[in-house]
């Protein structure tokens, strides 16, 4: 078996569930909840399957990722200067660490937080970041601590968010802020594309909208909870990688462009600017 049972939950406020977007097969099957409105794959793989699943998704080449990311988070730290400047910081799921390192080169005192021991390793090698490669739980970080907690693109991991949600609460400071985004299944890109989608995935085990998300924050009880839109930056070749897959064409090209073939420099040399709200939600919230 690879599903430890037929969860009915809703993570927002409790709820039946009714089969949404994909009925099962290679993404599992999607359920959305009457009341809550949270969409998330039911039945839940059992953690074992889902840590399978990581390593079977398909890398793209660690260099365009990187770059594009360095980039990108620059906007995000922007983003939260708006509402707290040179103040302490928690970034959980913090990967190799490019917001911790321009977070830090922005004032703030930082630590991250990250399950996967290489991009922990990754973080501290080349960085120099402060990254502890343990769940969160196990940390046992001091209550009313921090004045900043983000979550980038890291709920949609998570079999149950709002617990995590309130231990970030628990360790704010009072008046402390949280960031969190995650992919919008409600977004212009999700609604286009459908099943072809690029964040249907089966490491995406909730799926949120902008009014989900910022539901369960409010459940987390999180105060003056709002919508926010920043400028995303990748680079060419990072974005055009799943539109091939989606034109399925991606395995007859991607020789041209990875992993050092001349088009595929120019291409990652060409960066290309959006808003996060086209295929993101991100939202804010204060303890």
């Amino acid at each position: 078996m690879l599903f430890d049972s037929n969860i009915k939950r809703g993570d927002l406020q409790g709820g039946i569930d009714t089969v949404y977007m994909l009925p099962g097969g290679k993404y599992g099957r999607h359920v959305k909840c009457r009341k809550c409105q949270l969409v998330y794959v039911n039945p839940i793989e059992k953690a074992s399957r889902i840590n399978d699943n990581y390593s079977e998704m398909e890398n793209i080449d660690a260099s365009i990722i990187r770059r594009s990311r360095l980039l990108a988070t620059k906007s995000q730290v922007k983003l939260i200067k708006r509402y707290k400047s040179n103040t302490t910081l928690l970034d959980i799921g913090c990967g190799e660490g490019f917001f911790l390192f321009n977070a830090s080169k922005a004032g703030y005192v930082t630590k991250g937080v990250e399950l996967s021991r290489d991009a922990a390793r990754y973080a501290r090698k080349e960085f120099g970041m402060d990254v502890e490669a343990k769940p969160l739980e196990e940390l046992q970080l001091v209550e009313n601590h921090f004045d900043v907690v983000t979550l980038w693109v890291v709920l949609e991991h998570v079999p149950y968010p709002l617990p995590l949600l309130k231990e970030v609460h628990r360790m704010l400071k009072p008046g402390g802020l949280l960031a969190v985004s995650t992919p919008n299944v409600g977004s212009m890109l999700a609604k286009i594309l459908g099943k072809r989608w690029w964040e249907i995935r089966r490491v995406h085990i909730n799926q949120f909208t902008t009014k989900t998300l910022m539901d369960i924050l409010l459940n987390a009880e999180f105060k003056n909870v709002s919508s926010v839109c920043y400028r995303e930056t990748i680079s060419l070749l990072y974005l055009f990688t799943p539109i091939l897959k989606y034109l399925k064409v991606y395995e007859k090209v991607k020789t041209l462009l990875y992993p050092d073939s001349i088009l595929g420099k120019i291409m990652n040399t060409i960066m290309v600017t959006y808003p996060s709200k086209l295929n993101y939600s991100t939202v804010i919230g204060f303890k």
